[in-house]
C-alpha cells in the first residue's frame, strides 16, 4: 500500500511540475507575441503596447498574429488612407481599424470596448 501511495504522490507531483512549465511556456508564447505585434506596428508607447496586449488575450496568439500579417499586407500594397484623406493611417491604427471591425462584425463590442479603453 505504501509504495502505491508514494507512486501516487509521484505522479501527482510529476502532473503539477508539467503543468507549471506549460503554463511558462504559454505565458511566454504570450509575451513574445505581444511584443512581436508591437514592434511589427512600431509601437513603443506603454499605453500602445497595453492594448495589444488585451488584444491578444482577447483574439487568442493565433488570431492577432494573423491580424498583425494582414496590416503588413496592407501597409506592403502601400498602406490604407484615413477617412478623411488627409494622411496615411500608421500601422498601429490599420491593426486598431481592423481590430474594431472584426471584434463587431463577431458581436464583441463588450469586449472591445475593454481592450480599447483598459
Amino acid at each position: 500500500m505504501r509504495a502505491s501511495r508514494a507512486r501516487d504522490r509521484q505522479a501527482e507531483e510529476e502532473t503539477k511540475r508539467r503543468a507549471a512549465v506549460d503554463d511558462r511556456q504559454q505565458r511566454r508564447a504570450f509575451r513574445q507575441a505581444v511584443d512581436e505585434i508591437a514592434t511589427a506596428m512600431g509601437e513603443t508607447e506603454t499605453k500602445a503596447k497595453a492594448t495589444i496586449e488585451r488584444s491578444v488575450a482577447a483574439l487568442g496568439i493565433e488570431s492577432a498574429q494573423a491580424l498583425r500579417h494582414e496590416v503588413e499586407a496592407i501597409e506592403a500594397a502601400g498602406g490604407m488612407i484615413t477617412v478623411d484623406g488627409s494622411r496615411r493611417r500608421t500601422p498601429g491604427g490599420i491593426y486598431l481599424l481592423l481590430l474594431k471591425q472584426r471584434m463587431n462584425e463577431a458581436g464583441r463590442k463588450d469586449e472591445l470596448k475593454k481592450i480599447l479603453t483598459g
